[in-house]
């Protein structure tokens, strides 16, 4: 009787070990994947195309050189018509938005819809140009 006990609390101790390894496994590939995206958005993106409803609009002449650099500390340069800002910005993967601070004290909060090794969109949280899908893409 004594030996079916030990084989069954042998058992159960087995099943416990293995539930929580893939458990661990599953979380930490889930944060992996966080750190991964997260490592993804510090690189300098450059304007490609704006985007409404699916049709596909070329920047203007003076916007030929935007792009936003996001560092790993937490800093950022831009440059929108010509002029170039610097500021923080807050991440929230979460939420997958982020929130840009610059030295005057203005926030701008944009949503990430899709982000990649080499493309960024955003929507830009401002009334005028909340239905506009902003396309970056990493320089070659």
């Amino acid at each position: 009787m004594k030996i079916i006990i030990k084989y069954m609390e042998l058992k159960n101790s087995i099943k416990t070990l293995s539930l929580t390894s893939l458990l661990i496994i599953a979380i930490s590939s889930n944060l992996f994947g966080h750190e991964d995206k997260t490592n993804m958005l510090f690189n300098t993106w450059c304007l490609d195309i704006y985007k409404i409803e699916s049709i596909d609009y070329q920047p203007h002449k003076k916007e030929k050189d935007d792009y936003i650099l996001f560092k790993k500390d937490m800093t950022f340069i831009s440059k929108s018509e010509g002029i170039e800002e610097k500021g923080t910005f807050i991440l929230n993967t979460n939420g997958a938005y982020i929130v840009m601070s610059d030295k005057n004290g203005g926030d701008i909060k944009a949503y990430i819809i899709s982000i990649s090794k080499k493309s960024l969109i955003l929507k830009y949280d401002i009334n005028e140009i909340r239905d506009v899908e902003v396309h970056y893409n990493r320089p070659i």
